[in-house]
């Protein structure tokens, strides 16, 4: 059985690796493909199957995740597409600039490892597994 991919959307390698591992460690068996902004992503959506979910930084160079997001929202074969922002930003105003613009969810990156990993858990379970989406 072949599984889309999840996109994840992450200029920083730490915060990408530690994604990465927490999907694995969750047993997710999609590929993940990692893009360190906007455009990279963009590229690959444009040229690649709809992934499966995509999860965005907000604070990237080049084009943040808020301008990605708006852009994916804009593309009629992704907009069923979940985009979940996981961000560290507490800024209400980036909260309610990604709800405007279409984001699924919007996740605050906890601290520690550890509660890291286990959001990724939970996101995977909810997104991957228990969420239905039309074909």
């Amino acid at each position: 059985m072949t599984h889309a991919a999840i996109l994840l959307v992450e200029d920083r390698d730490e915060d990408a690796e530690l994604t990465v591992r927490a999907f694995r460690r969750a047993r997710l068996e999609n590929e993940i493909v990692v893009k360190c902004d906007g455009y990279e992503a963009l590229e690959y959506l444009e040229t690649s199957s709809p992934p499966a979910m995509v999860l965005v930084d907000i604070n990237m160079p080049r084009m943040n995740g808020i301008r990605l997001l708006e852009r994916i929202r804009q593309i009629d074969r992704l907009r069923s597409v979940p985009v979940i922002m996981l961000t560290s930003s507490l800024e209400e105003r980036d909260l309610i600039a990604c709800y405007d613009r279409g984001a699924s969810s919007y996740l605050r990156k906890p601290v520690a490892r550890a509660d890291f990993a286990e959001l990724i858990a939970h996101l995977g379970m909810h997104w991957m597994v228990l969420n239905k989406r039309p074909a």
